[in-house]
């Protein structure tokens, strides 16, 4: 199988790429299609742009839109074909998980005598299988689909799926537990060794959300002790690849020591014997399990305040102006006098307290007492006033008006959650990362952290569209600073 990864990245000098163990030049961010499917045009052009633009990496799964990801990649590539060759892109595909009709037809199968080995059946619409005879299965009908004769890398899909197991018996000690883990991990490492025989795969690897667990969490799967049996098995090992969650929220793959008798870390583990390290959920954080989205893509902004403090401090210049000239104006009623300078007064105060108001609520008490002193002198004005004073006021009202609707706004913003959890996160960031990010959005700020740490290969981003692509090459073009794992755990500390 041909190579042409490293004159593709030539065509992109500003963008980072890094040599993997097979040789391959990919580039820093991965195409993630876990959400992305055929038929739909939109996530198809993001696709197209993203390999025209410099991602040669592409990460999926047999059970991602329940194998339309899969035929989505393979449309692709026959449309970028006379641009792009299958030799400059390097793709992963993952096996595991049954649902669907992928499911259905299982349970049919056990009907009828013939069921996959070793199938753990965890919740009825969900089952989990990593058995020689479903992977050689998967992968034929994953290499159909993407209409391609090989896959770059084959990756057991969170094969930890075994300890949810509720068949296991409930005295079964947690090291008999992980003794039968890792034999079905051995079984299945073998089977990947002959699909790279077969040149249908280049190399393999782990998916594995438990990677970065603590070594006594009882669905922890050890990098180290799956990089043993694959050593176990042949010298000349294909065992390169572990993916995992890493982000803002969850730091653990850069601070929890887990590998080597607790010596290391995950991502320094993998860097020291030379495995890649794909980074998946870079703006997807989970906590008390809760889902805590890293970007302000859709995070209500605040409205221009630059633009709002020029247009209050033109406007109090204004009704300053018409304070000090208001005697020699013709307007004979005194109370319609008092009425305008109380107006104009209430108003004049926004200039050095417009955003200090301790809450909407508050503000929303002076906003209301600035109308009804508003409406009052306008109608006193209607009623007595001569027509240039009038159209002053008519005029100033107006601006009042726009200028307590972007008060408001800003209130509204300062007291949403979503706008609020963005600014804990940045306020965390720095302190953890001083300046290191300062002036990015949150989603690069984030993508950029995840890459910081020495040993990361490379991200994995789900770029639905064209925007959430260009979002993630203007990330790459940032330079990122290096850091470590004291750094990283003073963001858990947070």
């Amino acid at each position: 199988m041909t190579d042409t990864t490293k004159e593709y990245a030539v065509d992109f000098p500003e963008l980072p790429y890094e040599v993997w163990p097979s040789g391959q030049t990919v580039s820093k961010a991965g195409f993630g299609t876990y959400r992305i499917a055929l038929g739909n045009d939109i996530q198809a052009l993001a696709l197209m742009k993203a390999m025209s633009s410099g991602i040669n990496l592409i990460d999926t799964s047999t059970n991602y839109a329940l194998g339309a990801s899969e035929s989505l990649i393979g449309e692709a590539l026959k449309a970028l074909e006379k641009d792009i060759k299958r030799s400059d892109i390097v793709i992963i595909t993952k096996v595991g998980y049954l649902q669907g009709p992928l499911l259905e037809a299982a349970k049919k199968r056990e009907e009828e005598g013939k069921g996959y080995p070793d199938i753990i059946h965890i919740e009825d619409h969900i089952s989990h299988c990593i058995h020689p005879e479903f992977l050689k299965e998967q992968l034929q009908e994953s290499l159909k689909r993407m209409s391609t004769p090989y896959a770059d890398a084959l990756l057991l899909h969170n094969p930890e799926y075994f300890f949810k197991d509720p068949s296991l018996p409930k005295e079964m000690s947690l090291e008999e537990k992980r003794e039968r883990f890792y034999d079905r991990i051995r079984i299945a490492f073998e089977c990947m060794e002959e699909m790279v025989a077969q040149g249908l795969i280049k190399y393999y690897g782990i998916s594995s959300n438990s990677f970065p667990y603590a070594h006594d969490h009882p669905e922890f799967c050890s990098a180290e002790q799956c990089l043993n049996i694959a050593k176990s098995l042949s010298s000349d090992h294909h065992f390169y690849v572990l993916q995992f969650p890493f982000n803002l929220i969850e730091p653990e793959a850069a601070t929890e020591l887990n590998q080597e008798d607790d010596a290391l870390t995950l991502i320094e583990f993998a860097k020291a014997h030379s495995l890649v390290a794909l980074v998946n959920r870079p703006l997807n954080g989970i906590r008390n399990g809760q889902l805590i989205r890293l970007s302000d893509h859709h995070t209500v902004q605040l409205p221009d305040l630059s633009t709002l403090k020029e247009e209050i401090e033109r406007v109090s210049h204004a009704t300053q102006s018409f304070t000090n000239s208001i005697d020699s104006l013709d307007i004979e009623d005194q109370e319609i006098k008092n009425m305008l300078v109380s107006y104009i007064t209430s108003f004049n105060a926004l200039q050095v307290n417009w955003n200090a108001f301790k809450s909407e609520a508050e503000w929303t008490e002076v906003r209301n007492t600035i109308l009804g002193k508003m409406a009052i002198a306008l109608t006193a004005i209607n009623q007595g006033g001569s027509e240039q004073v009038q159209q002053w006021v008519l005029k100033v009202a107006g601006l009042t008006t726009d200028i307590i609707n972007v008060i408001g706004s800003y209130y509204a913003t300062i007291g949403n959650a979503d706008f609020q959890r963005v600014g804990y996160i940045r306020t965390v960031i720095e302190k953890a990362f001083p300046g290191g990010f300062t002036e990015l959005p949150l989603s690069q700020a984030a993508f950029n952290a995840v890459r910081s740490v020495d040993g990361i290969s490379s991200v994995l981003i789900g770029a639905r569209t064209m925007e959430y692509v260009d979002d993630v090459l203007h990330a790459l073009q940032h330079s990122v600073p290096v850091y470590d794992r004291a750094d990283w755990l003073g963001m858990k500390l947070h």
